[in-house]
């Protein structure tokens, strides 16, 4: 007698691998930003924008700058950022 041979076994075998992968990127530990900081150079990295640009955003109130040192400031993940991770827009801003 001839045994039956199930053609979707392969397809079952690679869901499940699939499965075990996605349930492990969700486990995975998630990266601390609460002490993560940038130099107005990163952030007009970031934002593709120039650096005298980011600096008329400290000026002007759209972001908030901590001073580090006498003359160094940074600017906080949580100010350019959004809670998914996602850039805010910064562009077109109006002081109402």
């Amino acid at each position: 007698m001839r045994a039956i041979h199930n053609p979707y076994e392969f397809l079952i075998n690679e869901v499940s691998e699939l499965k075990k992968l996605l349930i492990e990127i969700k486990n995975s530990p998630k990266e601390d930003y609460t002490n993560k900081y940038y130099t107005y150079h990163q952030v007009a990295e970031l934002l593709h924008v120039d650096y005298q640009s980011i600096r008329n955003y400290v000026n002007s109130g759209f972001l908030k700058a901590e001073e580090v040192g006498p003359r160094k400031k940074l600017i906080h993940h949580f100010q350019i950022f959004n809670e998914d991770q996602t850039l805010k827009n910064f562009k077109y801003k109006r002081k109402a």
